[in-house]
């Protein structure tokens, strides 16, 4: 993938996950923002619009007050009382929507007179006893039914008070639910439902109350005067206040929350409209910072194309001060480097090709070995002395394939037979002291690094066998484990102390020679050659013998030459 492409797709992803971020954040934080102005703005709409309620019911409260002071009322007239009322009535008592009559007076039986011939008996409602009983200035009823339209209304139960202060009877005011709801009504917000109730559950609008809202409230009313509620459901949101000159009257309003973030949502569409336009402003912009690194590394990689084409003569010069620029000239320096170092490599392999001849020349000398061991072995042979032939011939077969006519890697039947020449000279020096054997237990064709056996055995025998003074064996195994071949080389001579044998070991792991520059050299070639996973290692018991194995990956014919060639 180019490079340009790769800044572009990661710009693209950068901004994408950005944009997505800041749409993300900004969204929640208006909508917070919104909805706490929003709840604001509603509870204070609805506070102006209870206070227009409460002023039409402190209108009938003040009206009662008036009333309560009429002569007749306060010194207890029944009949002037009852006249007053039923004139009140026939004047004004249409005015508020009860043509049967708006205004009654009673005394503590809970008969209201609304005229001479007109009463009702309120004795056993709930709200009289309340109004007899207590302290308050008045009460209001639960809605009940009108007689004048069988529609519900609700009473204002205004107590008279002697000059002592005793309660010696009552006025009551009817309230027409009808003028509420035309009250409620004229609220238009958000297309809500609007309603009145109490946390019992009255309604006192005829109509407009969301039920399944008004039954959350009856418990959520008590809490406090105003406030706002989440339906369960989350598809709508509940406002109430409390209405003036009442204790238990809540004006409730029920918003859908989809018309209520409707502000909102149109809001964050254009806010995303509007990070959408500077995305893709900012994405043009990337083109052309991407074109700016990428055009002269462009120029780079074709320069260097050329140069690999044996094209010396390129030069970039590209300026400027940025990292760039002094790439570029970086890459000329280079390139006129390597061109120097390419004529000093031609000039130093025309010195190899002459030293390759010399050494030709130099292999005489090894044939001329060859030769005269040869000559050596005959002579032998013709005077019968077999040990000297034995000897010579083992001589000779190990001076063979430690040359290997200069190959470092053998087969391992190669490597075998060259520790059996090593052995078969030392067997005749050592005579009856050293004996030895050979296990070999390989399926594969292994091919194996050179002389990394013989000093493990020269080892065995100046280190192990021959200060035992006494007859030692070495035993030299050759097995195969999978891909891997297990050679071991074991004495029963002295072993090696626990001091030295610690020092061996660390020896191995750090690579570094030390008393056993042998043992440690065939470590290093192996771990060389190999990798990890081979190598050497060592085990030994004072007084019973020591175990040197070596561990190899399986290595195929060709591979040595490609790495010593």
């Amino acid at each position: 993938m180019k490079l340009q492409n790769k800044i572009l797709i990661i710009f693209s992803l950068l901004f994408t996950v950005g944009f997505l971020f800041l749409m993300f954040f900004s969204a929640n934080a208006i909508e917070r923002t919104n909805r706490n102005m929003v709840d604001a703005f509603s509870t204070q709409s609805f506070e102006f619009k209870s206070q227009e309620v409460g002023q039409w019911l402190g209108q009938r409260l003040t009206e009662l007050r008036v009333i309560a002071m009429n002569k007749a009322l306060q010194e207890g007239n029944v009949e002037e009382a009852i006249s007053y009322i039923a004139l009140l009535n026939e004047n004004i008592g249409t005015q508020y929507g009860n043509e049967w009559g708006t205004f009654a007076v009673g005394y503590t039986d809970g008969i209201g007179w609304v005229g001479p011939e007109r009463y009702i008996d309120i004795s056993a409602r709930e709200y009289f006893h309340e109004a007899i009983k207590g302290e308050k200035e008045y009460v209001l009823s639960a809605p009940v039914i009108s007689r004048t339209d069988q529609e519900e209304i609700s009473l204002i139960c205004y107590p008279l008070r002697s000059q002592e202060g005793n309660i010696y009877g009552f006025l009551n005011a009817a309230i027409s639910l009808e003028k509420l709801h035309e009250i409620v009504s004229e609220l238009d917000f958000y297309n809500g439902q609007s309603w009145i109730m109490d946390p019992k559950g009255n309604i006192y609008t005829q109509s407009g109350a969301d039920e399944k809202a008004a039954k959350a409230l009856m418990t959520e009313l008590v809490k406090g005067p105003k406030g706002c509620l989440d339906m369960e459901d989350g598809a709508a949101t509940v406002f109430y206040t409390r209405i003036p000159y009442t204790e238990q009257w809540y004006l409730c309003t029920s918003i859908e929350n989809s018309q209520l973030m409707e502000d909102t949502r149109q809001l964050t569409m254009k806010l995303s409209m509007i990070l959408l336009i500077v995305m893709i402003f900012l994405f043009l912009c990337s083109i052309l910072v991407a074109q700016s690194v990428t055009k002269p590394i462009g120029r780079m990689t074709e320069a260097m194309k050329k140069v690999e084409m044996g094209d010396w003569g390129v030069s970039l010069h590209i300026k400027g001060r940025d990292e760039i620029a002094r790439l570029s000239r970086s890459f000329d320096q280079m390139v006129q480097r390597i061109h120097s170092l390419v004529l000093k490599t031609a000039e130093d392999e025309r010195e190899k090709r002459k030293a390759e001849l010399r050494v030709l020349q130099a292999q005489i000398n090894p044939h001329f070995l060859y030769n005269t061991l040869d000559t050596l072995q005959y002579k032998a042979y013709d005077t019968g002395d077999e040990e000297m032939v034995t000897m010579i011939s083992a001589l000779s077969t190990f001076f063979r394939i430690s040359l290997s006519k200069g190959k470092e890697i053998i087969p391992l039947e190669k490597e075998l037979e060259h520790v059996k020449s090593y052995l078969k000279i030392q067997k005749i020096r050592f005579q009856d002291v050293l004996a030895y054997e050979f296990q070999v237990d390989v399926k594969d064709s292994f091919q194996i690094l050179k002389l990394i056996l013989q000093p493990l055995v020269e080892n065995a025998i100046q280190h192990g066998i021959k200060p035992k003074m006494a007859p030692g064996v070495i035993h030299i195994r050759a097995i195969q484990k999978g891909e891997q071949l297990l050679l071991e080389v074991e004495d029963d001579g002295v072993g090696i102390k626990r001091e030295r044998l610690e020092e061996l070991k660390r020896e191995l792991r750090e690579g570094a020679a030390g008393k056993s520059y042998g043992l440690i050299n065939v470590n290093n070639r192996i771990c060389l050659l190999y990798g990890e996973g081979s190598g050497v290692t060592v085990e030994s018991e004072e007084g019973k013998g020591t175990c040197v194995r070596i561990v190899l990956t399986k290595l195929m014919e060709g591979k040595g030459e490609e790495l010593y060639g």
